[in-house]
């Protein structure tokens, strides 16, 4: 069955505010809330943790954090805790994030880092399961903690066909981006698919969620330009908009300029 979830954007005012949210959310029978990690606005886990105190029923859910800015132990230590305040309604998205947040912002390398994604889900599932992880070099750890949920589930942010497969390999979900078209979603659940049953999964159980931009207002022409400049920083990047035109018709050659004219 299809759930209805809700995004909330950065500029929460206050405690009471962003409570709000979330009992309207529990009250009009959406099935999950979500909140997104933009650097240097709200601290993610922060305000969910304020919304696990605040709503009773809606799933809540982060969309998404990277392995780059927090140890794949600490991401385990706040998922584990973030479900039992919540009574078993967590779900932990992972991604592997942008290179020009990671090296531009945090000063990090973003090298490898599709392997990177995967490392940290299978480590932080066996944390979250009560197993020890062992690091190269010697060092082992196990969280001292349970979640209520069994496993947590862990939905990983896709765009391309290697992150896609990597989600149909070991993810409970995916994360497709916003500004996408019906086509491309088409393709992506094709991929995804394609490597669950490689992999020996029921693709079916593989929860598909999709993030959509909402404008509200009756002047469609108005609304236009102010989706523009996210479209083009994402059709700017490499892979990203040749994917996206790809599986949508459109043709890729207008990439060169307008990476032209975003650089």
């Amino acid at each position: 069955m299809a759930g209805l979830g809700l995004v909330l954007h950065h500029g929460i005012e206050s405690g009471p505010a962003l409570g709000s949210y979330g009992r309207l959310a529990d009250e009009h029978g959406y099935d999950s809330l979500w909140v997104t990690e933009r650097y240097f606005h709200e601290e993610t886990f922060t305000l969910l943790g304020h919304l696990a105190a605040t709503t009773t029923r809606v799933r809540l859910g982060v969309g998404v954090v990277n392995p780059y800015g927090r140890h794949p132990a600490l991401t385990a230590m706040a998922a584990a805790t973030l479900d039992r305040l919540s009574g078993g309604r967590f779900v932990l998205g992972l991604g592997r994030s942008e290179r020009d947040v990671v090296e531009g912002k945090l000063g990090l390398t973003h090298r490898g880092s599709s392997e990177r994604l995967r490392r940290a889900v299978v480590a932080i599932r066996a944390l979250l399961a009560g197993e020890r992880v062992e690091e190269p070099g010697g060092a082992s750890a196990r969280l001292a903690i349970r979640p209520v949920q069994t496993p947590v589930p862990i939905h990983v942010a896709a765009i391309g066909r290697r992150a896609l497969r990597l989600a149909g390999e070991v993810a409970d979900g995916v994360v497709l981006n916003a500004y996408v078209s019906p086509a491309y979603v088409r393709w992506a659940t094709g991929e995804l698919h394609a490597a669950a049953r490689a992999a020996g999964r029921d693709p079916a159980a593989i929860e598909i969620g999709c993030m959509l931009v909402v404008r509200l207002g009756d002047d469609l022409a108005a609304l236009r330009p102010t989706l523009k400049p996210r479209l083009v920083r994402l059709l700017a990047e490499p892979h990203t908009g040749e994917t996206l035109l790809d599986t949508s018709g459109f043709d890729v050659g207008v990439l060169p300029h307008i990476r032209a004219a975003v650089g």
